[in-house]
């Protein structure tokens, strides 16, 4: 991979924390930490650009709307193991970005999907999201997603 490539690959951690969610029949609080894997380079993006209110793909602000579906794996590198995806949009307001997307996950426990949205704040930490529902293995969940790390 080359340096240019590198600096603009993005690789998230995620913590979710998930209280109550019905996890294999029963209500319990799980902790699920997840390396979400962004790319913005061609020839194989997972997150682009498909408005501007300049109509200028490269000129992102406020009107740009983006869209992703990136790789969810159980560790930071390329060669982690798959556990889902997260498919979702970005709405780029003046002065804050919208954020909704879904973690579709499949694993040894079972398959599920958590909705999350909320306003990514850029000048805070931990971010913390919204978990607005669940299904599968996540049926009932609720909580934050919280923790990024770029």
């Amino acid at each position: 991979m080359a340096v240019s490539q590198i600096v603009v690959k993005i690789l998230l951690v995620c913590s979710i924390f998930c209280m109550p969610a019905l996890v294999l029949g029963k209500k319990e609080e799980k902790m699920l930490t997840l390396y979400v894997h962004e790319s913005r380079v061609p020839p194989n993006p997972t997150l682009i650009t498909v408005v501007t209110a300049t109509g200028n793909l490269s000129q992102i602000g406020f009107g740009s709307i983006q869209v992703f579906s990136n790789v969810l794996k159980d560790g930071p590198s390329n060669d982690s193991t798959v556990i889902g995806v997260e498919p979702g949009f970005v709405t780029i307001g003046k002065q804050n970005i919208f954020v909704s997307y879904t973690f579709t996950i499949s694993g040894p426990e079972g398959n599920g999907t958590l909705a999350v949205q909320g306003q990514f704040a850029l000048n805070v930490w931990p971010r913390e999201m919204a978990v607005v529902g669940g299904t599968g293995i996540f049926r009932y969940a609720n909580g934050a997603d919280y923790d990024w790390e770029l």
